[in-house]
């Protein structure tokens, strides 16, 4: 009987499946990419003064959505001023990003973009600080965040 039950929930979740697929098929591995340009700032966790102690930061990604839920990026970032160096740039960063549409997973995907999606950023990336001399580090640098993405239409989203 255990072997009955699970053969058809097998059977079931794997219909389930396909049936979600559907509407993706006929991609290729050239369509859906993206890229993107940040900016924004940093600031060391603590008692300090926001906007006394933002520093500014700056980069860009590359991204490939892979189905209408998963899709992953390469962000490139740089940050200005935020140790005592007199470096030009005091930080750099290389993380490998993976999102998560939040709207398709929970309401499906309607074969078109919503004007209003929210997806989630999670991801590792290499951290390196440059210092005078050979002060340089490298350490291991974690992202965790939202995207709020504006859809204006066919031609243009945001």
């Amino acid at each position: 009987m255990k072997k009955m039950i699970l053969l058809s929930m097998l059977a079931i979740s794997t219909w389930t499946i396909n049936a979600q697929t559907a509407v993706v098929k006929g991609g290729n591995i050239w369509d859906n990419w993206s890229m993107g340009i940040q900016g924004g700032g940093t600031m060391k966790m603590g008692d300090a003064a926001f906007f006394k102690s933002a520093r500014p930061a700056f980069g860009l990604s590359v991204g490939k959505q892979w189905t209408p839920i998963l899709g992953t990026d390469i962000q490139g970032m740089g940050y200005i001023n935020t140790t005592n160096s007199s470096t030009m740039f005091d930080a750099s960063e290389l993380s490998l990003l993976a999102r998560m549409n939040l709207m398709n997973l929970f309401a499906g995907y309607e074969g078109m973009p919503r004007p209003f999606e929210i997806e989630t950023v999670t991801g590792l990336g290499w951290l390196h600080h440059y210092m005078n001399g050979s002060g340089d580090t490298d350490d291991l640098s974690a992202r965790l965040g939202l995207n709020f993405n504006f859809n204006m239409g066919e031609d243009a989203a945001w």
